[in-house]
C-alpha cells in the first residue's frame, strides 16, 4: 500500500526517534460542585514504530489521556508534542489538518448506517475532495488490507462486530495517518475476534510503520501486542517501560 507521508527509510534510526511527547499533562472534570482529576501531571514518550499501550481501571483517565493527543480533549495544563508540533497551540483549522495524520479507532466503530463499508471507508477521503478514481484505488487497497473485498457494498448492519472494526481500521488509514489511537478498540469483541484484530494491527505496525497507541483495561491485549506499557490509577502514572520488563518484574 502507497505510504505518501510516512517512510521509514532507515527504520533502526526511525524507531529511536520521539513521536509524541507529553509532559506534565493535567486534566480536571467538574461534576456538580466536584473536581475529579482525570489526568494527574502525566509525562510520558512514544517512538516511532512503538505498539505503545495505556492500561488501567475504569475511571483510570487513560481515555481522557488519549483524546488529549488528538486535542479531542483539551488539557487544563502541560503540552502534547506529535512530532514537532505543539497540538495545544494549534488554530481550530490548524488541528483539523493535523488530526488528518491522527487515525483513530473505537469500541463502538463509529460506522455511518445508512453508508456501505465503501462509502464508510471513502468518507474522509471525500471531505478532502480526493478525486473518485484516486478513491476508488485506495478504498480497494484498504479493503484487500483488512481483508474486506467481498463486503464493500455490504451494510455495518450486516457485518460482525469484527468486520465493523475491521472497516474502522481501514476507514482511519485512509489519511494515511502517522499514528493510529486505539480507544478499547477490543473490549466489545469475543476473544476469538480480538485475537484476529490484534494481529491485523501488529501487521499495519509492521508492514506500514504505523506507530499505535492501545488503550485498554485488559491485561491480555497489553501482553499480546505492546512493545511498551504505562499503567494508570486516578490520573497517575503508577508504572511504566518495556512490557516484558513490567511483567516480569512489575514495581506495582
Amino acid at each position: 500500500m502507497e505510504r505518501r507521508f510516512f517512510v521509514l527509510k532507515n527504520k533502526s534510526y526511525e524507531r529511536m526517534s520521539k513521536l509524541i511527547k507529553i509532559k506534565n499533562l493535567k486534566k480536571t472534570y467538574k461534576k456538580e460542585n466536584i473536581y475529579v482529576k482525570a489526568i494527574d501531571d502525566v509525562s510520558l514518550d512514544i517512538e516511532r514504530g512503538d505498539i505503545y499501550g495505556i492500561i488501567g481501571l475504569s475511571g483510570a483517565g487513560k481515555s481522557s489521556l488519549v483524546r488529549c493527543i488528538n486535542m479531542l480533549e483539551r488539557p487544563d495544563s502541560g503540552e502534547v508534542i506529535v512530532g514537532k508540533v505543539n497540538m495545544g497551540n494549534l488554530s481550530k483549522k490548524e488541528l483539523r489538518d493535523v488530526r488528518k495524520k491522527i487515525g483513530m479507532i473505537f469500541q463502538g466503530f463509529n460506522l455511518l448506517n445508512s453508508k456501505t463499508v465503501f462509502e464508510n471507508i471513502a468518507f474522509p477521503l471525500r471531505i478532502m475532495k480526493i478525486s473518485e478514481n484516486e478513491i476508488k484505488e485506495k478504498v480497494s487497497k484498504l479493503l484487500k488490507l483488512v481483508d474486506l473485498t467481498d463486503k464493500a457494498h455490504a451494510y455495518p448492519s450486516n457485518l460482525s462486530g469484527g468486520q465493523k472494526q475491521r472497516v474502522g481500521i481501514a476507514r482511519a488509514l485512509a489519511n494515511d495517518p502517522e499514528v493510529l489511537l486505539c480507544d478499547e478498540a477490543t473490549s466489545a469483541l469475543d476473544p476469538k475476534t480480538t485475537k484476529q484484530i490484534l494481529a491485523l494491527l501488529k501487521d499495519i505496525n509492521k508492514n506500514l510503520g504505523l506507530t499505535i497507541v492501545v488503550i485498554t483495561h485488559e491485561m491480555d491485549v497489553i501482553k499480546e501486542i505492546c512493545n511498551k506499557v504505562t499503567i494508570l490509577e486516578s490520573g497517575k502514572i503508577i508504572d511504566s517501560g518495556n512490557t516484558i520488563d513490567l511483567f516480569s518484574s512489575p514495581s506495582q
